[in-house]
């Protein structure tokens, strides 16, 4: 019975304010915020150029992602939800990442079936450097996919699989103590995001940095992002689904 009066009191309260105002916006925003929609808490601080040109190495050029990686759906087992794989863009946008960072050591938390794995693994193969990509994801059978599909693309040697939950002792046990890129993409839920990003902030090697997924669409990441701002450079922007991306570098 609660559930159906909480389902009925915001409708009412859409239909007061339309009968009786002719410009509701403000009571309608006020709605959304309370439902963890006030997008105005997404946050950025720093512009494009200025964040990622000390990340480049002059002449340097990436790999076509493109090219080398099949499209999203054909990591996708049957069954699986597939809106769970990263935009494409984020897919470029983190390979050629790690691979202008000269990444060494990567960790993906949240790896599903390997979509974003396998640009991030690309990336550090074309380094050169030997380096290697964790893989965490709490569910076994997708690490079995994700490994299934990286290995078919000639990068499953660059990955080591971690199944857990990221904040698990045994895990964080398991984790490299010094990390060039993070690409964090599990619950979306406050406050597991913001320690997460505590917990392995510390671990990122100079220059190193965090790339949280869906930090516009996520309320929960939204948050969490707001309460360590202080400590980080951050740099957010949008995504073909409007999911978007943010990126911490530490101050």
């Amino acid at each position: 019975m609660s559930s159906l009066k909480d389902n009925l009191a915001p409708r009412l309260r859409l239909i007061r304010n339309a009968l009786s105002r002719r410009f509701v916006y403000e009571d309608v925003l006020a709605m959304a915020r309370e439902y963890g929609m006030d997008y105005g808490d997404v946050c950025a601080n720093t512009e494009p150029f200025g964040f990622v040109r000390p990340m480049l190495s002059a002449g340097a050029h990436p790999p076509d992602f493109a090219a080398l990686i099949e499209p999203a759906g054909k990591f996708t087992p049957p069954g699986a939800p597939a809106l769970f794989n990263s935009e494409a863009s984020v897919g470029r946008f983190l390979g050629q990442l790690a691979f202008f960072k000269g990444a060494r050591t990567v960790v993906e938390l949240g790896c599903f079936v390997g979509w974003a794995s396998a640009h991030l693994a690309l990336g550090i193969k074309a380094t050169g450097r030997g380096g290697r990509l964790y893989c965490l994801d709490t569910m076994q059978e997708y690490l079995d996919v994700a490994l299934a599909n990286l290995g078919r693309h000639g990068l499953g040697d660059l990955v080591t699989p971690i199944r857990g939950r990221s904040l698990d002792a045994a895990v964080l046990a398991a984790m490299p103590p010094s990390i060039d890129l993070i690409f964090l993409d599990t619950s979306h839920a406050y406050p597991d995001t913001r320690d997460e990003i505590v917990a392995y902030a510390p671990r990122l090697a100079p220059g190193g940095v965090i790339v949280l997924h869906d930090s516009v669409s996520a309320s929960g990441v939204r948050r969490s992002v707001g309460e360590v701002a202080d400590r980080f450079n951050v740099l957010t922007f949008a995504t073909e689904q409007g999911n978007g991306v943010t990126v911490l570098q530490p101050r």
